[in-house]
């Protein structure tokens, strides 16, 4: 079964690390969404989500509509989390 794997970031070096690791430990079937709050989306989308996290830090790792990691995860707990 599938996740829905939602990120948020902000062009950090530590941002682009987790973006990595989560496409390294996703499944196939797994989808991801990436939240870009340094650039913002044309319609605020991903500042809604981020108010609707409680969004503090990036990067932040939502797996199915909850907060799993907030910060760098190394590519076990990522496989953890997700089940992988």
């Amino acid at each position: 079964m599938g996740h829905l794997v939602e990120v948020f970031v902000a062009n950090c070096p530590l941002c682009e690390e987790t973006l990595k690791i989560v496409r390294e430990a996703v499944c196939p079937e797994c989808s991801i969404k990436v939240y870009n709050l340094y650039e913002k989306c044309e319609d605020l989308t991903c500042v809604k989500k981020a108010k609707e996290y409680g969004v503090r830090a990036v990067p932040t790792i939502v797996v199915d509509g909850q907060t799993k990691i907030e910060g760098k995860p190394t590519l076990e707990l990522m496989k953890k989390v997700l089940g992988t």
